[in-house]
């Protein structure tokens, strides 16, 4: 299992997941929950893609990196991603 950090931004019923290690990949939802399962989803999704496309995963970055890309009021979140051996 590998851990990738997120950015978790939002309120009332608008939330939104961002992947910096997985550029352009984030996951939305009515509640910050909601948003979170979403972008594991998309995550195993492009992992999926990456993986079938000869193509190597992301490697997690520290959580001191990660968040000198967050912003006021945004929160990290860490993100599992399981990958099966090939």
């Amino acid at each position: 299992m590998t851990f990738y950090l997120g950015i978790l931004d939002g309120s009332g019923d608008v939330w939104g997941v961002r992947i910096p290690d997985f550029s352009g990949v984030h996951g939305g939802g009515a509640t910050p929950e909601a948003a979170i399962v979403d972008a594991i989803s998309v995550m195993h999704e492009v992992a999926a893609y990456l993986r079938e496309s000869g193509e190597a995963l992301p490697v997690p970055r520290a959580l001191s990196e990660v968040l000198g890309e967050a912003e006021s009021g945004e929160v990290p979140v860490v993100l599992p991603l399981a990958v099966a051996s090939s």
